[in-house]
């Protein structure tokens, strides 16, 4: 909302506090948004598809419900989190960022800034069509704080759930609850919806745009080898890896 844009403002203390300011006052520009999960479908690779190759700010919306019948003390709520991330997407197997904010957004309101111990800002990992082996896997998904495997905020790839540690398991970002009456047991919710607004400004995303035509050209020469590869198997090595 407006009113929650104007409170991010006053919170962020770089160039992004005149991106909220103007939203505050005019809404945020419908051009900014990189993705949402009921418009262009739920899933990490959806999203991925949406993000990939943008390098600029970006805030991540999420809406929760967390169910009735749960141990956790706001089963049956619903509630919302923010994510403020100043790096752009990139699909790694380790945390990665330079600085990034927390966010409650509903039905409390709170910025939880970096603590600066550690830069664990932010995970994104997916499974790409060339997979390798991994005799650890790492998890796919998204996440925010924390460590691998006990993450301060995690989205699971199907963006179906978000899970929400105790801060105590998070040296990134500032202590404080992102949900309301938040105990230390972890909290999971099922995901309503799910949205990415850009806040690089239209040059950050026009150089999206071209990434994007690149790997469009690549993916069209990728899928002609393979074809001219299933045809002739003696060509499977030579024209995708040129094999000695």
């Amino acid at each position: 909302t407006r009113g929650r844009a104007w409170s991010i403002s006053l919170s962020v203390r770089n160039t992004l506090s005149e991106k909220f300011l103007s939203a505050s006052v005019i809404g945020m520009d419908t051009e900014d948004l990189l993705y949402r999960s009921s418009l262009h479908g739920k899933g990490l690779s959806r999203f991925w598809s949406c993000v990939e190759g943008y390098k600029g700010p970006a805030l991540i919306l999420i809406s929760a419900f967390s169910k009735a019948g749960s141990d956790n003390v706001d089963a049956g709520r619903k509630w919302g989190l923010g994510v403020l991330t100043e790096d752009g997407f990139e699909n790694k197997d380790t945390f990665y960022g330079s600085s990034g904010f927390l966010c409650a957004t509903y039905p409390i309101f709170r910025m939880l800034l970096p603590s600066g111990k550690e830069k664990n800002i932010m995970y994104c990992h997916l499974h790409t069509q060339l997979k390798t082996y991994e005799a650890t896997p790492k998890p796919l998904g998204l996440a925010f704080g924390g460590s691998i495997g006990n993450e301060r905020i995690f989205i699971d790839e199907d963006f179906s759930k978000v899970t929400i540690r105790h801060h105590a398991v998070d040296k990134t970002y500032q202590h404080g609850s992102l949900i309301p009456n938040q105990g230390y047991l972890p909290v999971e919710a099922s995901v309503l919806d799910f949205e990415v607004w850009g806040l690089g400004g239209q040059t950050t995303k026009r150089q999206q745009d071209i990434f994007k035509k690149r790997e469009d050209i690549f993916s069209g020469q990728r899928r002609k080898v393979l074809r001219r590869a299933n045809k002739d198997p003696s060509l499977q090595c030579t024209a995708l890896f040129k094999c000695p």
